[in-house]
């Protein structure tokens, strides 16, 4: 080299400031350790960079030599800050803190769909490209009534209005391009359908102009049509579930320019179930913006001359039904809200979500992640909720419990008792903490996004429900129940799923109660049965007692029509507690709160009851278990003797199958017959011949298993060694088993033995099914013993001489050893360890997958060869 040259490049030469830092780093740690002299002039080199680069000024905190006198400690930390400081050197991946000091981690690697932050706005929802939507965001406070709600008591003369239509009114509002069955969901984005806005509602005259103004485009809103019959009269139209010509059940609108004292009367003219809860005392939900700004009053039942009854006018298609009330707003000019229960929407659940998110305590505990994208892109969340284990042993002693709520996107019951649920479980109460410290919770609070955005009853955008569709192939049109399934199926291969529950609104009974699945293992009979009569028993509030759970109402038959829901399949899976949580839209039947409305503190207090009932179902003192359990004996015989009183069934009550005694349930009968759209059936049909070839091929095809390959090894191995021994022992074992007129054949035998070894087939397939009944071998004094005039089957003959062969060897060549003993194989590196295991026992609900044969544990083959 030049030495000149040398020099003249490092003068020229600029140091990058992130190396003169790792430098410092490195030296500092003692992982560097070349002499300064013989490194470029770190001095020079930074006084050079500072006056090519003005903008930085290292060589003015750490560019003299004077400094290189001071604490390497010292030095990083100034090398740090500058670095930091320098715009080219920012990175997005350092946190700060409250005080804008560095916080010296890695953020949290993004997910794979788009995710609000705890600092960013939340997701706007997306609707289909056909809904027109306003911008204005709907907001209602949170109330409970200081007394109890009573029904309405029907008093026999209430009147019965005249349905009209348009012909005999005035069509005050009426969305235009609603889709219906014939069309399907294609496509979706924020905000809805492009374009201006449409104001639907009519143009007021004056401000002596009373006619009310109606609404209906935002979160969770569906009314359709409304008709101005009279001065304060009006009919309204619900609109169908999005691409179906059904289930109109739930309602939720606005109406505005309001006049006080005035008896208004609305009729919704088209809904489609025949028997409701309006007929036994429901009373609508009203909200009023004035009362609530001014007096903090929320949501409240209201409305008098109640009446749901059929509606005459037939239009030749399926019969249609109409709910009546009146009522008297309390202002002039107010804002007011209707609706079939307690909203609680989307943006509801992603504040909610926020707010978890942004808790230092509860985001320890609590994860929030994105189990799948829904058809129109909303996201679907998922929680896992349990305190960080110990240790890995510890991890896997834990059980699963699964709840999901809002696949039935008009039954916003089960968000309320979802919120209930999740308050108590992020809570510090210390039963909480055992409860995250026993099990692992997986919440899907939200199923069907979609749905509940739109406003539907009962269906996502795919126009069907999706509580029958658990079972479905079709992942892209029923992304939600296809992906909660699978997350659960993968759940069971990790771990033991104690409870499978889905959190429901029911419409036409009223109380709170179970539905789920007759277990016919009588190991576990009835067993399914205890946790619901626990829910029972702690229901009652102490201090009021409020009897809010009603166990008589309950019912496990598992019926064809509701093989697809949540529930059956769950318990198909092998969940033996798997059931359909329904809570009234009504309200209680039972103790104080008989006759009165249920309010959202009582739908979420019912998810504490969950919490509770959970500790007492997994106590490890079992005495609550065994009362509950002879308690339901007890109650089952009652009702036995009860249904077949003129037979006599001493002795055997317990074999009556529990199928025959219970009925069928009472719950929804509107889409028992929806098969898949007409658009999916090809993709369906398509998938199904796929996966009968794929099925076919790999029938065609077996792959051997492990055992049959050791199996065939053995074999194989006999016959090498079978071949290196003389034809004398081989030919003394055949002329004792074979009769007289054989023996002439036995050299012919003897060769073909030694010169075509497929002749063990029928030996292997013998061979094959004794070990599978782990029976043992034919021994020599059994061979012995049989009768000399009786001639064998060759594939008998063949063991015979291989256990002979075996023995020989083993006598003859001590350094040899086939282990004829089966012993089962035990992998105990999958169980966790013994003293981190919960106190009760794992086993006592095996989950056992129905339908299926269990799977046999087959014995190993110890193979020993010449060292």
């Amino acid at each position: 080299m030049f030495p000149a040259l040398e020099t003249e490049l490092k003068q020229k030469i600029l140091p990058d400031p992130y190396e003169d830092f790792m430098y410092h780093h490195l030296q500092y740690y003692g992982y560097f350790k070349a002499q300064r002299g013989s490194l470029p002039n770190s001095a020079t080199h930074q006084h050079v960079w500072k006056n090519n680069n003005p903008r930085y000024l290292l060589s003015g905190s750490l560019g003299k030599r004077d400094d290189l006198i001071l604490d390497p400690l010292q030095k990083e930390k100034r090398l740090y800050s500058l670095m930091l400081s320098s715009p080219l050197l920012k990175s997005r991946q350092l946190l700060h803190d409250e005080f804008g000091k560095v916080n010296l981690r890695l953020r949290e690697p993004r997910g794979l769909f788009a995710f609000f932050s705890g600092s960013g706005p939340l997701q706007a929802p997306r609707w289909p490209v056909e809904c027109e939507v306003i911008k204005e965001n709907i907001h209602h406070i949170e109330w409970v009534p200081p007394q109890p709600e009573h029904f309405y008591q029907p008093t026999g003369s209430e009147k019965i209005p005249e349905i009209v239509g348009e012909e005999g009114g005035t069509v005050v509002y009426q969305l235009d391009s609603v889709p219906t069955e014939d069309s399907y969901f294609t496509r979706s984005r924020v905000g809805g359908k492009r374009g201006v806005i449409k104001e639907l509602a009519v143009t007021l005259q004056g401000p002596e102009d009373n006619t009310l103004l109606f609404e209906s485009r935002f979160e969770s809103g569906n009314l359709q049509k409304a008709v101005r019959v009279d001065t304060y009269t009006y009919e309204l139209t619900l609109r169908t579930d999005l691409y179906t010509r059904k289930h109109t059940q739930w309602f939720y609108f606005r109406v505005q320019n309001t006049r006080k004292d005035a008896t208004y009367r609305f009729t919704i003219v088209n809904l489609l179930k025949p028997k409701s809860l309006y007929t036994v005392g429901m009373k609508p939900l009203f909200y009023s913006q004035l009362d609530a700004k001014t007096h903090s009053i929320g949501w409240r039942r209201e409305g008098d001359e109640i009446k749901y009854y059929r509606n005459n006018s037939d239009d030749g298609q399926q019969p249609l039904y109409c709910l009546t009330w009146t009522i008297q707003f309390p202002h002039d000019q107010d804002t007011c809200f209707f609706a079939h229960f307690y909203p609680y929407t989307y943006t509801d659940l992603q504040c909610y979500l926020l707010s978890v998110t942004n808790n230092p305590v509860q985001s320890q505990f609590c994860k929030l992640r994105t189990l799948c994208q829904s058809l129109a892109g909303n996201t679907v969340y998922l929680l896992t909720i349990t305190n960080p284990a110990r240790t890995p042993q510890e991890a896997a002693a834990k059980k699963a419990v699964v709840l999901s709520a809002r696949v039935h996107p008009g039954e916003s019951n089960g968000s309320w008792i979802m919120k209930g649920f999740l308050d108590f479980i992020l809570s510090k109460s210390p039963d909480a903490q055992l409860l995250r410290d026993t099990f692992i919770f997986k919440v899907v609070p939200m199923l069907n996004p979609d749905g509940v955005i739109v406003g539907n009853y009962r269906c996502s955008l795919a126009g069907r429900d999706l509580n029958r569709h658990y079972k479905t192939i079709l992942k892209e049109s029923f992304p939600c129940v296809w992906h909660t399934r699978n997350m659960i199926k993968r759940l069971l291969e990790e771990r033991e799923v104690l409870l499978y529950c889905d959190f429901h609104g029911h419409s036409r009974k009223n109380n709170i109660f179970l539905y789920g699945c007759n277990n016919n293992d009588r190991k576990f009979w009835l067993h399914e049965r205890v946790f619901p009569l626990m829910l029972s028993r702690n229901a009652p509030d102490k201090v009021s007692k409020k009897v809010q759970f009603s166990f008589h109402s309950c019912n496990f038959k598992v019926q064809k029509c509701k093989e697809g829901t949540g529930r059956v399949v769950m318990w198909r899976m092998g969940i033996l507690n798997s059931y359909t949580m329904e809570s009234t839209f009504g309200g209680s039947t039972l103790g104080n709160k008989r006759d009165t409305h249920f309010t959202t503190e009582d739908l979420k207090s019912l998810g504490y009851h969950v919490c509770d009932t959970l500790l007492d179902f997994c106590d490890p003192d079992r005495t609550k278990f065994m009362q509950c359990l002879a308690e339901l004996k007890a109650l089952l015989q009652q009702e036995i003797h009860k249904k077949f009183k003129d037979t006599d069934l001493e002795g055997s009550w317990s074999d009556i199958s529990l199928s025959d005694i219970e009925s069928s349930t009472s719950g929804s009968d509107s889409s028992l017959s929806d098969g898949l759209p007409v658009h999916l059936l090809n993709i369906a049909n398509e998938l199904n011949q796929k996966k009968k070839k794929m099925y076919k091929k790999k029938k065609r095809k077996p792959l051997q298993s492990r055992k049959q390959r050791n199996i065939q090894y053995q074999k194989n191995k006999l016959m090498q060694e079978s071949e290196l021994t003389e034809e004398a022992p081989v030919r003394a074992l055949c002329c004792l088993l074979l009769p007289c007129h054989a023996h002439a054949g036995m050299a012919g035998f003897a060769s073909t033995l030694q010169k075509q070894p497929a002749f063990l087939k029928n030996s292997k397939n013998t061979s094959s099914s004794m070990m599978k009944n782990e029976k043992p071998r034919l021994s020599e004094s059994q061979a012995n013993g049989r009768d000399r005039g009786t001639s064998l089957d060759p594939s008998e003959m063949t063991t015979l001489m291989l256990t002979k062969n075996k023995e020989r060897m083993q006598r003859e060549k001590p350094g040899f050893a086939v282990s004829c003993s089966l012993k089962r194989s035990t992998n105990s590196s999958q169980e966790p360890a013994p003293d981190m295991k919960p106190n009760w026992s794992r086993n006592r609900y095996p989950a056992t997958k129905r339908g299926h044969t269990a799977t046999v544990a087959y014995p190993s083959l110890h193979i020993y060869t010449y060292p």
